[in-house]
């Protein structure tokens, strides 16, 4: 992941690392700096916040409902492909 010269994260890298984020697969040392940008720019915290409750909506609606076991298989070899 490219950093600023003083080692911190900007905007751009914010956006290309929530999902490691949400998903805590970020080393230690990029986690502290991802939640230090996110402690001085409001943006990008409200992004986190908003992908965060996303995620969790995406999660609950989708353990309410069963689907065809074909459309599961589907879906998962799609998400572990990325």
């Amino acid at each position: 992941m490219k950093k600023t010269k003083t080692n911190k994260f900007n905007c751009s890298d914010i956006e290309k690392s929530v999902q490691a984020y949400l998903d805590e697969k970020l080393s230690e040392k990029d986690i502290l700096l991802f939640e230090d940008h996110l402690s001085y720019c409001l943006p990008c915290d409200k992004k986190i916040e908003f992908e965060k409750k996303l995620k969790q909506i995406i999660k609950h609606r989708a353990s309410e409902k069963s689907y065809p076991e074909k459309l599961v298989v589907e879906l998962k070899k799609i998400i572990h492909n990325k």
